[in-house]
This record gives C-alpha cells, sequence and structure tokens, in this order.
C-alpha cells in the first residue's frame, strides 16, 4: 500500500512538472507569434523578457535591413536615420473600412484623395510608429489634424527638432509615396520639388535644409495626402 501510494504521488508530481512545462512552452510560443519587432513596447518587455533576449539587438537590426531617412541637423551636418521597417508594424487591424465609413468609393485615389479610414484609427497608427521611433516630446505633433501654429510653436520652443523630421514624415505616411496627391494638392507649388521629400519621406535621399522652410506652410495637404494613403 506504501508503494503504491509513493507511486502515485511519483506520477502527481511529474503530472504538475508536465503541465508547468506546457504552460511556459506556450507563453513562449504566444510571445514567438507577436515576433522580435515588437520586442521595443513595454507589454513585450515585461513578458516575453526571456524571448526578447534571444532576438537581434537594435544595431542588428538596423544592419539587417536599414531604410535610411536624411535629415539635417539644425547645425546645419547631414544627419542619417535608419529605421526598421519591421520595427514600425502598427498593431491597429487595417482591414480595409466600407465605404460608409470613408468619405467617398473612391478613397485614397484620384482626383479627390479622400482618406480610407477614419480619422480617430489614423490617428492611432500615426501615433503608435512615433511611440516607437521613440519621438519623444514631438509626438503631440502625430495627428493628421495637428494645425501650422502649433507645429510652429513646438519647433520654435525646441519641443520638437529638425532631426525629428525623417521620422515624423515616415510614420505620417506609413513609408508610403504620396507624391501623386501632393502634386495634385499643389503642394509642389511654393517650394518646388524640394518639398517631394516631406510626400516621399522614404524614398528620399536629400536633406532637409532652411530652404525647404517654405514647405512647412503645405503641412495640413501634406499631411492630408498621408493620411488618405493609409488602406
Amino acid at each position: 500500500l506504501i508503494m503504491e501510494h509513493g507511486r502515485g504521488f511519483a506520477l502527481f508530481t511529474l503530472l504538475v512538472v508536465t503541465v508547468v512545462l506546457c504552460i511556459d512552452q506556450a507563453n513562449a510560443l504566444k510571445c514567438e507569434l507577436v515576433g522580435c519587432r515588437f520586442c521595443v513596447t513595454r507589454r513585450m518587455q515585461t513578458h516575453c523578457s526571456a524571448f526578447c533576449a534571444t532576438c537581434p539587438n537594435e544595431s542588428q537590426r538596423k544592419e539587417q535591413s536599414p531604410s535610411t531617412l536624411i535629415g539635417e541637423s539644425s547645425s546645419g551636418s547631414k544627419i542619417s536615420t535608419p529605421i526598421d521597417r519591421q520595427q514600425v508594424t502598427p498593431s491597429v487591424n487595417r482591414t480595409p473600412i466600407s465605404n460608409s465609413e470613408s468619405s467617398s468609393a473612391g478613397c485614397g485615389s484620384a482626383p479627390d484623395y479622400s482618406p480610407c479610414l477614419p480619422l480617430d484609427k489614423a490617428n492611432t497608427l500615426f501615433r503608435e510608429c512615433c511611440e516607437q521611433l521613440n519621438l519623444g516630446t514631438c509626438i503631440r505633433l502625430c495627428h493628421y489634424d495637428v494645425t501650422l501654429n502649433k507645429a510652429k510653436h513646438l519647433f520654435d520652443n525646441g519641443i520638437c527638432t529638425v532631426e525629428m523630421i525623417p521620422k515624423y514624415l515616415y510614420c505620417a505616411s506609413q513609408g508610403k509615396d504620396n507624391s501623386a496627391c501632393c502634386a495634385k494638392k499643389g503642394v509642389f507649388k511654393s517650394g518646388g520639388d524640394r518639398c517631394q521629400k516631406f510626400c516621399n519621406s522614404a524614398g528620399s535621399e536629400d536633406t532637409i535644409t532652411p530652404k525647404d522652410i517654405s514647405c512647412a506652410s503645405q503641412l495640413h495637404q501634406i499631411l492630408g495626402c498621408h493620411w488618405s494613403g493609409l488602406k
């Protein structure tokens, strides 16, 4: 009887250990499904620290698949901002919305380039990208309905800097070229081809210089085009 009791206890202990191991494996699997690109978020760092420790560090990720955006520092020196596109993958569902939610059936295309996503959903995408790229206090500009006066105030008071512009434009466009929309909206009339880098940040290697300030007057149209480019 004692031996049978001992065997039963041993089997019970083995079962408990097996269950614990299965739970650990299940948690690890969930972390793997989310992926390394989200290890920059606080939630992943808290719940998936062991998994994230096995991921390439940020410098290695940049070496593997960088998309380099070029800007210019306030001192006039050229700056290069590598952006890992996998790192900037918003968690918001991008399932196309119905025509009733968009302003027209031909949203995101000529001739009107009307938005396909509601403003709140578009702003969520914008802000999440800015958070992932660490725009800091300049995150206050990361919404499509920002005013030119507010942007001017934040830059004049040093809350936003020129170094942040490439990342800001990348998040606004989600890496998409919206030059056709900008041309239709007359963005290039004020600053010519110089303003094209504001509409195709991911494809432009031109520096942003003081000569490009005139393009800022078209901020409303530029952000509107980037909004219409979201699907």
